[in-house]
């Protein structure tokens, strides 16, 4: 019962946490290499994937990828 408790608690807490970022780590890949990497500041209501887009035009692609950033 113990061991249920805690997987409930800890499944909570990183739903919890999920919607607590307030930073984004963005990736921006051309030709699936990566040409650069930032740090964003979210504003109220923003989430990372807001941010997270995928482009082809005449064989070339570019993407940018943003995952929270939560400690």
């Amino acid at each position: 019962m113990k061991k249920v408790l805690f997987v409930l608690v800890l499944v909570g807490g990183i739903f919890a946490l999920s919607g607590c970022a307030k930073e984004c780590k963005c990736t921006v890949k051309v030709n699936d290499k990566v040409v650069s990497e930032d740090t964003i500041k979210l504003d109220d209501g923003e989430k990372c994937s807001d941010f997270n887009n995928y482009k082809s035009l005449f064989g070339v692609s570019g993407e940018v990828k943003c995952s929270p950033i939560f400690f």
